[in-house]
């Protein structure tokens, strides 16, 4: 099956985030780089691919989503959103600091219609339901609510549709596409989606996947599980799956490593952006290992500094006490 063929009817058509096809560029031993991190205009990263899919599919005006404080999906969300003039508001749970984590929740809460602080990951879901009531109230209609990453069926499917375009641009000789592809798994939904596309797209290519959060291959697997229900309601026979590896990152969620920093080191040499909370820690796996792979390069490589402009020069004190 092709890309353009996937028979998904959303609320809309899936937007057009990315200002431009990714590039997948070459990198030293017939190893690869998708540039997802150049990806978009205002702000990069894995989460537009998603983010296209989700929108389309969520034509209310208002989204309640949520995450770790610091990360990409909910400053993403938000950025998109008031660009669409959609309200995103967003239940944002503690995380260590750092600088970029820092500037993503400075950009958050400059541009979501609110940004609630919660305590732990198990009280966001008691916030998001207390916002789910006042949303719906002020609002006057049911607002969308998507899952930390915006790794709900929509958003796995945009991964799905990314790994058919893989495949049909490497079979067009755009590009060889390895043996494995390999990528930072946070909610589980671009690894789940990746894996779907190449089975719907003929490609045996294996999907690698370094878990940084600890939620392991049982949450990939039932982002998977969500999306091909969606795909098998539109008559979409799914192929048996390629192979899925996931690969458990020994250290604490949101603390560098220095693997991970020479990581960014050979990456930065190499033109492409990582970040040290997700995609550097994959890369330094992917670089151990040896053997050619495909990276796909998730952090947003696109200057902060606008999406900043209209941030206030502190954060909130409820929104400061987001860092542990």
């Amino acid at each position: 099956m092709l890309a353009a063929e996937l028979p998904i009817r959303l609320g809309r058509s899936p937007l057009q985030l990315r200002a431009a096809p990714t590039r997948v560029e070459p990198l030293p031993g017939g190893s690869w780089v998708m540039r997802e991190d150049a990806a978009g205009g205002d702000i990069g990263g894995s989460k537009l691919r998603k983010l296209e899919w989700c929108f389309a599919d969520s034509p209310a005006g208002d989204v309640i989503t949520l995450g770790p404080a610091g990360g990409l999906h909910l400053v993403s969300a938000a950025v998109v959103g008031r660009a669409l003039g959609v309200r995103v508001h967003a239940v944002a749970w503690p995380q260590p600091w750092l600088p970029g984590a820092e500037a993503n929740l400075q950009a958050l809460h400059a541009h979501a219609e609110n940004v609630w602080a919660s305590r732990s990951r198990a009280h966001a879901l008691a916030r998001l339901a207390r916002l789910y009531a006042t949303v719906r109230v002020q609002s006057g209609e049911r607002p969308a609510v998507w899952g930390p990453g915006a790794s709900d069926a929509a958003g796995t499917l945009g991964w799905a549709h990314a790994a058919m375009e893989l495949a049909e641009r490497a079979a067009a000789g755009e590009f060889r596409l390895p043996a494995r592809v390999v990528l930072a798994q946070g909610s589980g939904g671009t690894a789940a989606g990746l894996q779907l596309g190449f089975a719907l797209a003929g490609a045996p290519t294996e999907v690698h996947a370094v878990d940084v959060t600890g939620f392991g291959a049982t949450l990939v697997r039932a982002q998977s599980a969500r999306a091909r229900r969606v795909l098998e309601e539109a008559g979409v026979e799914v192929p048996r799956l390629p192979v899925f590896r996931c690969i458990a990152e020994p250290s604490p969620y949101g603390v560098p490593t220095a693997a991970g920093g020479s990581a960014a080191a050979w990456a930065a040499a190499h033109g492409f952006t990582v970040d040290p909370v997700y995609s550097a820690k994959a890369l330094a796996w992917a670089l151990s290992g040896g053997g050619a792979f495909l990276f796909v390069a998730t952090a947003n490589g696109r200057p902060m500094a606008p999406l900043l402009r209209s941030a206030l020069p502190e954060l909130p004190a409820r929104l400061a006490a987001l860092w542990c």
